[in-house]
């Protein structure tokens, strides 16, 4: 009987833990299952046109940057973030944050489009030689997800990467360029499971900070007053100091 009430106070004692690691948790299954998906599709253009690499792994400066695919090829690099959300999906180009909304339950997400766009910069570090035209950028979510904003360009579903990929038909370097590059990416990977965690934990440090900021009414970015605006998809808070800074968070 004794044993029995332990076992029930320690249970009761772990639901708060339980609760707080189930939302990161379903995320990164949920990623991982949108980039395994990825995956395969990827394995399906030509082997002699594209190279490919999964889960790409870099440091700059002290920098850490985990991306989820590269595919080098003559007619461009495309750096691919893939994301496994259910629901209407949409934000603009330069908001901070899209929203997830199910069923009128809106939650946050980072914006997909800023977060690729510091992948490729990662990249250009790296990359010195090459012209900024050769890199292509591609948001991919699964067809669970309504694209609210496919105005955007190249912001589209899992089963359309290929067919984007394949439209870049001109040539904008040379096999050899193209071949240097995969080497140099490949040579770059960082394989240690330490390194890796500790960048998930920094990033998920980034984003503590960053709601804090967001909670105390402040703008993130430059610490300037967040205002209650109205747009498009409803209402959202907007930075004081815009149009120098341009965060937005919608509600």
């Amino acid at each position: 009987m004794m044993s029995e009430t332990v076992a029930l106070i320690i249970f009761l004692a772990l639901i708060p833990l339980i609760l707080i690691l189930r939302k990161p948790l379903v995320a990164f299954v949920r990623g991982k299952k949108g980039e395994l998906n990825v995956k395969l599709r990827l394995r399906m253009l030509s082997s002699e046109k594209y190279k490919i690499i999964n889960n790409l792994f870099i440091s700059n400066n002290g920098q850490t940057t985990q991306i989820d695919h590269v595919v080098v090829s003559e007619y461009g690099i495309f750096v691919i973030e893939t994301k496994n959300y259910k629901g209407w999906i949409y934000g603009g180009a330069n908001s901070d944050f899209w929203t997830q909304n199910i069923y009128g339950n809106k939650y946050q997400l980072y914006n997909p489009l800023r977060q690729n766009q510091g992948h490729i910069r990662a990249l250009k570090q790296l990359l010195k030689d090459l012209p900024s035209n050769v890199f292509v950028s591609i948001v991919a979510f699964s067809r669970k997800a309504t694209l609210k904003n496919q105005s955007l360009d190249n912001v589209v579903y899992l089963n359309q990467i290929n067919r984007v990929i394949r439209s870049y038909s001109q040539k904008k370097i040379t096999v050899e360029q193209a071949q240097h590059v995969y080497d140099t990416l490949m040579e770059a990977n960082i394989e240690s499971k330490d390194t890796r965690k500790q960048h998930v934990q920094n990033v998920r440090k980034q984003i503590s900070m960053h709601d804090v900021s967001i909670s105390n009414g402040r703008c993130p970015h430059c610490g300037g007053k967040l205002v209650l605006r109205v747009g498009k998809y409803g209402d959202f808070y907007g930075c004081s100091n815009y149009p120098h800074c341009k965060f937005t968070k919608q509600l």
